[in-house]
């Protein structure tokens, strides 16, 4: 994915969604995008993953179709999502 759109992309999930939940960018590779995604309701909320989903369509509606491949918590506050491009 074109690095600008996927900065626009994080920008504005961030705007409406932080700081319940903030995303940043890990890795914008040719075949993975990793993005970690952290915030006040990381530890918390029962349905904190629904950012993830909410991530992939915002990416797909940019023009990249992806796939959660993996889900990885790292510490209480911070979890690490890898997207999986496909067609």
């Amino acid at each position: 994915m074109r690095a600008e759109l996927l900065r626009k992309i994080s920008k504005e999930f961030n705007r409406f969604r932080s700081p319940e939940c903030r995303a940043r960018i890990i890795e914008n590779g040719e075949k993975t995008i990793k993005i970690e995604f952290s915030g006040t309701s990381a530890s918390f909320s029962c349905c904190f993953d629904e950012h993830f989903e909410d991530y992939r369509i915002m990416m797909e509606e940019g023009g990249t179709k992806t796939k959660i491949e993996r889900v990885e918590r790292k510490g209480i506050e911070k979890f690490i999502v890898s997207y999986m491009r496909h067609e």
